[in-house]
């Protein structure tokens, strides 16, 4: 039973990524790659960072891949911007640049119309609301111990 669930949520995530691909191939987000729009939802989320900083949100990731990233959301699509840290001058931050913030505005804008359907089909009856809530926290924190491991694993 317990596979029939792990199976379905991966159809299910599989289904979302695709609905979601297909949403964004009508927008100019088609032209980004999932972490780039992972970087700037993070910038949007956490605000200016240096390179370190968000890496850490990368474990796995080489800090030259995250770069390339960045190099063309700055150069290439104009979305992030940097600029001297006040308190180090040493280190650059990294920020969202207005097109940048109007970028996030349109992905959560398209996110929560992907997410209308699924509501729509779960329903709004409380009690299994709340249990589908207590799964999803759980999920959420093993993922979230998982990434520190991983990332400690690094270290």
């Amino acid at each position: 039973m317990i596979q029939d669930l792990f199976t379905n949520i991966a159809r299910l995530s599989i289904k979302m990524r695709i609905y979601r691909a297909i949403e964004a191939a009508g927008s100019e987000a088609g032209e980004l790659k999932d972490r780039e729009m992972l970087i700037l939802e993070i910038l949007s989320t956490q605000g200016p960072m240096s390179m370190s900083d968000l890496l850490r949100f990368f474990p796995g990731v080489k800090q030259s891949t995250l770069s390339t990233d960045v190099k063309r959301l700055r150069s290439e699509l104009e979305m992030v911007d940097m600029k001297v840290d006040r308190n180090d001058m040493r280190v650059h931050l990294i920020e969202l640049s207005q097109k940048g913030r109007e970028k996030v505005a349109e992905i959560k804008a398209r996110q929560a119309r992907s997410y209308k359907p699924l509501a729509a089909a779960i329903g709004d009856e409380p009690d299994e609301i709340a249990v589908l809530q207590r799964v999803v926290d759980r999920a959420i924190e093993l993922v979230d111990r998982e990434i520190t491991r991983h990332a400690e694993s690094r270290d």
